[in-house]
């Protein structure tokens, strides 16, 4: 081969293997660039999970944790390793309407709407927080994961106990004078009952004490003495009237015991009421809460309502008894002020697709539609100064709808009445 065509050739291969070379380094500059930029969004990226005060957990498909951020750790008591790799099901709590093991309820919850549910902490303790999750998915359309966010609640729920237990209080403080009334009635037919019998015990006494001159007086064979304590023993049976005493008795003791059962009724009812909301879910009958509660309020309506009962055969349904109970109390007198005169009140109890219903509906005044707008703002009353908290509504709303998941709604127009429906979730005593 000719020298220089070979120089030749061999120097447009040394030109484009410098020119392969350029682009290589070229090439790898840029990849070590990308690669730094990768680095630094992910830091970044770390950061702000880390820095993030709501708690964030992310899933793959099979809902194992992959990442877990310190807000959820600090919060539940766990190191990251004790998370990382486990299913998302340790942290769940049952009865609340997320099920933490329920992948396609997960994948399907409106990433809007935010819903109150507990976690598990490492201790066991139940931990209230707002939660909401989102599906992720790949290039595919396939489910790639889950992003579950919740926000923890347990100051707010010691804020919201106690302003409950205030409203509570402010109710029954409003209620008072009503349902010493209640027990003062019952207790005063005791007292008089009480007087009565100490007279026919004395009467009783007497009689008895003839019965032993006269058995002493058999004793002795003393036929003079027996004849006049048996004559005297008639007498004073005629005089007392023994059958009617005896009757009285009776029917006496029968209604002070019946009294003594309406007062201990009305104290336990009370108790309950008062007592502070904390704690879980249980299991409760909503016919049984609305006469224990019909029970406290009763002096508040009866002088001028008609109470109209149909309870269907519903379920027990897994509840904070003690605050729906408050709902009622709410219900019940804000519909007893809403009749001026005379009224009825219908409270009717029934099933309906998922949920148990509650409808207590009143023949009052009704309410103007600009009323109706601020039925459920907090602090809004139209009653008087003293009369009334402007919670009662707000607060039952809070109860029913942000705590149970369920709704509250009415109905109003003006000289024909008000009524109101809750509707809380089905859960039955299997699940």
């Amino acid at each position: 081969m000719d020298p220089a065509a070979a120089n030749k050739r061999l120097a447009r291969y040394q030109a484009k293997l410098e020119a392969v070379e350029k682009i290589l380094e070229d090439k790898s500059r840029e990849l070590f660039l990308a690669n730094q930029e990768e680095q630094k969004a992910n830091a970044y990226l770390q950061n702000i999970i880390s820095s993030m005060q709501s708690c964030l957990i992310v899933t793959d498909a099979q809902c194992i944790i992959q990442v877990v951020n310190q807000a959820t750790l600090e919060l539940l008591g766990y190191e990251s390793q004790d998370l990382e790799g486990k299913s998302l099901a340790m942290l769940n709590v049952e009865g609340y309407s997320i099920d933490l093991t329920d992948l396609e309820a997960l994948s399907s919850i409106d990433t809007l709407v935010r819903q109150e549910i507990k976690y598990r902490a490492k201790n066991g303790e139940k931990v209230p927080v707002l939660f909401s999750s989102s599906a992720m998915y790949d290039t595919e359309d396939k489910l790639n994961g889950i992003v579950c966010a919740a926000l923890d609640l347990s100051t707010y729920k010691i804020l919201e106990n106690q302003l409950l237990q205030s409203e509570k209080m402010a109710s029954i403080g409003q209620l008072a004078a009503g349902v010493a009334h209640e027990i003062n009635n019952p207790m005063g037919f005791i007292f008089s009952n009480l007087g009565t019998l100490s007279e026919y015990i004395e009467e009783i006494i007497g009689l008895l004490e003839t019965y032993k001159n006269l058995e002493e007086s058999v004793a002795k064979s003393d036929v003079e003495n027996a004849q006049a304590q048996l004559a005297k023993l008639k007498e004073t049976k005629e005089e007392i009237d023994l059958d009617y005493l005896l009757g009285d008795i009776k029917e006496l003791i029968e209604e002070s015991h019946e009294g003594a059962n309406r007062v201990r009724k009305i104290v336990q009812n009370l108790k309950e009421f008062s007592h502070s909301g904390q704690g879980d879910k249980i299991f409760a009958n909503l016919n049984e809460g609305l006469d224990s509660t019909i029970n406290i309020v009763w002096n508040e309506l009866k002088y001028k309502v008609t109470l109209d009962k149909d309870y269907g055969d519903i379920p027990e349904i897994l509840c904070y008894a003690q605050e729906i109970n408050q709902v009622f109390m709410n219900l019940l007198v804000n519909a007893g002020h809403a009749i001026e005169e005379r009224g009825e009140i219908k409270i009717r109890t029934y099933e309906e697709e998922n949920y148990i219903c509650v409808s207590i509906a009143d023949s009052g005044k009704g309410m103007p539609a600009d009323v109706q707008k601020r039925a459920f703002e907090p602090f809004f009353t139209t009653k008087k100064i003293g009369e009334g908290t402007g919670l009662g509504l707000s607060m039952s709303y809070q109860i029913v709808v942000d705590k149970h998941g369920g709704e509250l709604q009415f109905e109003s127009e003006i000289d024909v009445g008000t009524t109101f429906i809750m509707k809380l979730p089905k859960v039955s005593n299997e699940n």
